[in-house]
């Protein structure tokens, strides 16, 4: 809606630079098209750069943790990157789940901490629109429910080892 705004004022414009009789009045309506595009190509540009008419929302959802590895074994797999600070952690959250999640080190952090519950805690930022009209008049520009970051927190028993392979 927004970029088909921006066309419109455009026009506006064009047709009041063109077509006006000279006068203040012609300059008064040219003065109104370009404060009417400057205001919506302002905007458009916020919103690609700062998420203008965006907010960020947290949701926060626990799921059981399973092993990495089959069998009796209670591990967390991870594999180290470059210098090892960054790591992609592969965990389960259902026994018969075939394929292992894996975390992204770009957009995850990872926690592991030690008490007396296989759980893990995953917590994520995302952009949202404010409202329905700011979805309808920025669509085809910022995603909606884009993803910021993720926290994941293992809470792992003393038994669970976190292993690298």
């Amino acid at each position: 809606m927004g970029i088909a705004l921006l066309f419109v004022s455009v026009l506006f414009l064009t047709y009041c630079m063109i077509f006006l009789p000279s006068g203040s009045a012609k300059h008064l309506w040219v003065a109104v098209g370009i404060l009417i595009f400057a205001l919506i190509a302002g905007s458009l540009i916020l919103n690609d750069a700062n998420h203008f008419g965006m907010k960020q929302v947290t949701e926060t959802s626990q799921q059981t943790l399973y092993s990495s590895t089959p069998g009796g074994k209670k591990e967390i797999i991870y594999h180290s990157l470059g210098n090892g600070q960054e790591k992609i952690y592969y965990y389960r959250t259902s026994p018969n789940q075939k394929k292992l999640y894996q975390t992204n080190p770009a957009t995850t952090t990872v926690t592991v901490k030690r008490n007396h519950s296989d759980r893990l805690t995953v917590q994520k930022k995302f952009w949202v629109y404010h409202s329905g009209f700011a979805k309808f008049y920025f669509a085809g520009g910022q995603p909606d429910h884009q993803l910021i970051s993720q926290r994941l927190t293992f809470h792992l028993q003393k038994a669970w080892q976190v292993v690298e392979k």
